[in-house]
């Protein structure tokens, strides 16, 4: 899946894996040394996260999924830039619908706030 913001048109990700099956939502990021520029993984119906026996900090986007008639719309509910591995609580955004993990520094990179809308294809 490519992940491309709608506001300057920048890539945010264009190999990013989409988390579905019951296995890959359970594993997620874990075991992964890092990241690779391009690189994300984007988990469906998820609003929170933990970075227990990560080895690495991400930044993280939460999205929320806005209908509007027939066109569906992505934006960005919150950002959160550089969360550290081992956080000992678990990271969260009540009004987030589905949550993009991407490499630290992506978020700033690309100027993704709040309230952005980004295309996901």
């Amino acid at each position: 899946m490519i992940v491309k913001s709608i506001k300057n048109q920048k890539i945010i990700a264009d190999k990013c894996f989409v988390a579905e099956s019951f296995l890959d939502r359970f594993r997620g990021l874990i075991g992964k040394p890092k990241l690779s520029p391009g690189e994300g993984m984007l988990f469906p119906h998820c609003n929170s996260i933990h970075m227990w026996f990560m080895r690495f900090s991400i930044d993280v986007i939460f999205l929320k999924r806005e209908q509007d008639g027939v066109e569906v719309r992505v934006r960005v509910s919150s950002v959160h830039e550089g969360v550290r591995p081992w956080r000992f609580f678990p990271l969260m955004d009540f009004s987030g619908s589905d949550t993009l993990e991407l490499p630290s520094g992506v978020a700033r990179q690309c100027g993704i706030v709040a309230g952005d809308e980004v295309c996901l294809s």
